[in-house]
């Protein structure tokens, strides 16, 4: 049986709310639905050109009117990001259901807590959990497993960026993790689920980034 001790938050409550994504994680989704906004940043942690401070405050934005300036095309989707603070998530939630009526796709990357009030089934396009996966490590020497493979569990946690030290913070987030996106072009459909092993991921990240550097 798990304790109580086994779900609290090893993260500092000062930072708690402004750790940045992984750039692996943000680079493998950037790679697929190309944003121009990060909507829940600092101007330390912002992933995108252009993003929002708690000093200009998201949740009083009109999105869709800030971004649709700078598409590369006149009619294509524009995408932003959003890794929200995840002490009060239920109005980002509404918030980006608000700008999905307007034509913005919109990815979350948030706990997968399916309990809470800010669970938004009913109104994302889909939902994608982020899954575990096993480590290949050879094959066994000698013993009864001779020649078999051996493979490590690894979990599908992440572990965030510090804001301050802006080093990966030395535990993964005591919550699973998913991806929910709220597609404009999805809307009134039933909602999708799938799932992705992290070590996909941070193939795809790694490759986004090397690209970037190539």
């Amino acid at each position: 049986m798990a304790s109580h001790s086994n779900h609290q938050s090893k993260s500092r409550k000062s930072t708690r709310d402004t750790t940045q994504t992984p750039q692996w994680l943000f680079a493998a989704l950037n790679s697929q639905y190309h944003y121009v906004l990060d909507a829940a940043a600092t101007n330390k942690s912002a992933l995108c050109e252009r993003f929002y401070t708690p000093r200009n405050n998201a949740l009083k934005k009109d999105w869709s009117a800030d971004i649709s300036l700078f598409l590369d095309a006149p009619n294509s989707t524009p995408a932003a990001w959003l890794n929200p603070p995840y002490s009060k998530i239920l109005p980002w939630v509404d918030k980006v259901i608000e700008q999905q009526h307007k034509g913005v796709l919109t990815t979350l990357l948030v706990p997968r807590d399916n309990r809470t009030e800010w669970w938004p089934a009913s109104s994302a396009s889909k939902i994608i959990d982020i899954v575990g996966y096993y480590e290949q490590l050879g094959t066994y020497k000698s013993g009864p497993k001779k020649g078999q493979q051996k493979q490590k569990w690894r979990s599908g946690g992440i572990r965030f960026i510090d804001s301050k030290t802006c080093k990966e913070l030395p535990a993964e987030l005591n919550k699973p993790m998913c991806i929910i996106e709220f597609n404009p072009h999805q809307i009134g459909q039933p909602c999708q689920y799938a799932t992705i092993a992290k070590n996909v991921l941070m193939a795809l990240g790694q490759q986004a980034l090397n690209q970037q550097t190539n």
